[in-house]
C-alpha cells in the first residue's frame, strides 16, 4: 500500500511518486493480469499493465487521493483492458481463420492440378507455374509463413514456435501472404 499523500504527488507531476507507485504495484497487477489471461499469450500480461499504468499517468490529474480507491480502479483497469485483449485475439483469430479458408477454396485443388483432371485439362502446368509464381514474389519471412502453414500444414503456434516469432506475427504474415496471392491470382 503506498504511502499517504503518493496519490497528491503523482496528481501534481511527480515522476518519483509513480515510479514508486509502479514498483509497489507492478508485480500484484501482473500477477493478477496472468490469472485473467491464463491459457493465451504470456507477455499480454506485460502489456496490459504497462497500458494500465500508462493511463494512470496520463490520467492523473483525475485520481482520487483514497489509496483504496486507487487500488480497486487498478484491479478493475487491468481486468477490462484483458478483457480487451482477449476480444481482439477472438477477432484475429476469426479474421485469421476467414482468409484461410478462402484460400483453400481457391487455391485448394488449384495448387496441385494432377489431383483435379478436369483442372489438370483446363490449366495444366501454366496453372501450377502461376500459383508458384506468385507464393516466390512473397517477402522472404511471408513466403516461408504461407509454405510451413499451406504446404507443411503447421498451425501457427506450430510455426511461432519454429520460427522464434509471436503467433500475432505468423497471423501477420499469413494476412499479408494471402492478401498478395489473391492480388496477383485475382485475374485467373
Amino acid at each position: 500500500m503506498p504511502e499517504p499523500g503518493l496519490v497528491t504527488l503523482i496528481k501534481g507531476g511527480d515522476r518519483e511518486a509513480f515510479n514508486t507507485l509502479c514498483r509497489n504495484r507492478y508485480a500484484s497487477l501482473i500477477s493478477y493480469a496472468r490469472l485473467v489471461l491464463s491459457g493465451l499469450e504470456s507477455s499480454w500480461a506485460e502489456d496490459v499493465v504497462q497500458d494500465v499504468l500508462f493511463g494512470v499517468w496520463q490520467n492523473r490529474l483525475h485520481l482520487i487521493e483514497d489509496n483504496t480507491e486507487l487500488q480497486s480502479y487498478l484491479l478493475r483497469s487491468v481486468y477490462n483492458r484483458c478483457l480487451n485483449y482477449i476480444k481482439k485475439a477472438k477477432r484475429a483469430h476469426l479474421f485469421s481463420s476467414y482468409y484461410e479458408e478462402s484460400l483453400a477454396s481457391i487455391l485448394g485443388d488449384c495448387w496441385s492440378p494432377e489431383r483435379n483432371p478436369v483442372i489438370a485439362s483446363v490449366f495444366g502446368a501454366d496453372m501450377r507455374d502461376m500459383i508458384e509464381e506468385s507464393i516466390r514474389q512473397l517477402p522472404p519471412r511471408c513466403r516461408e509463413v504461407f509454405t510451413l502453414s499451406y504446404l507443411d500444414n503447421l498451425s501457427n503456434r506450430e510455426i511461432s514456435e519454429k520460427l522464434g516469432i509471436s503467433i500475432s506475427t505468423v497471423e501477420n504474415h499469413m494476412y499479408l501472404a494471402l492478401k498478395q496471392l489473391r492480388k496477383n491470382l485475382a485475374g485467373v
